[in-house]
């Protein structure tokens, strides 16, 4: 009687060892699993951190491209503007010569077509930097969100810390190259504003050269 207890006893005990065992088994392949999912996350997170570093290096070489031109622009503004002035108080100095005040109003209308063209070329350049600079940002936005789903370790947790910052940097950027290009047409509209009253003198120089003329041969004929 004895025995047939301590069989059955063991029976139970060997049967419950093998579910225990089958369930362990299953549990380590679950965390085989999830080790597995954790690390291609890793990695792609890894590629995306370096096509953003790279991004990165590409966004600041443009801007400084872009700082360069604008510079050089600003100069060449400049020195039409000396160029301008100077012409101006030559015409204003020879009002008596219809040839000379001809081709001053000639070389200021021509410069005035370089000048909007340059200037809108420059306006158009911040603009797809921006443009471009957006997309990339939200595409990293997107991405990030993404990540703080998936990363839940202190580690992980460490690093979307440091991805929101540069987020937030690269938005600080993207408004200040917005603010520029505002900033930019701003200064075309108050230019051709000023080219409009230039325009508006030359043609009451003009006006008052041809009353000129017309006195003077009617004094002639008498």
């Amino acid at each position: 009687m004895g025995g047939v207890t301590s069989k059955c006893s063991y029976a139970k005990h060997r049967k419950k060892t093998k579910e225990l065992r089958a369930k362990v088994l299953a549990l380590e392949e679950e965390i085989k699993e999830m080790k597995r999912v954790r690390e291609h996350e890793a990695r792609a997170f890894e590629r995306h951190a370096a096509a953003f570093a790279s991004k990165e290096a590409e966004w600041e070489q443009e801007r400084r491209k872009h700082r360069e031109e604008a510079s050089k622009l600003g100069k060449r503004l400049k020195e039409e503007e000396d160029r301008i002035r100077c012409l101006e108080d030559e015409m204003a100095a020879s009002r008596g010569d219809k040839e000379w005040f001809r081709l001053g109003t000639d070389y200021l209308v021509e410069h005035m077509k370089e000048e909007q063209a340059r200037r809108e070329e420059a306006v158009e350049k911040w603009k797809q930097l921006y443009l471009a600079i957006k997309t990339e940002l939200d595409d990293l936005i997107q991405r990030t969100r993404q990540g703080e789903r998936l990363y839940l370790g202190d580690e992980e947790g460490g690093t979307i810390e440091r991805l929101q910052k540069e987020v937030k940097a690269k938005e600080e950027t993207a408004e200040t190259l917005r603010s520029r290009v505002d900033e930019m047409e701003k200064e075309a509209c108050k230019r051709d504003r000023e080219i409009d009253i230039l325009r508006q003198s030359l043609r009451i120089l003009s006006n008052k050269k041809r009353g000129r003329i017309g006195k003077n041969q009617l004094r002639d004929l008498h």
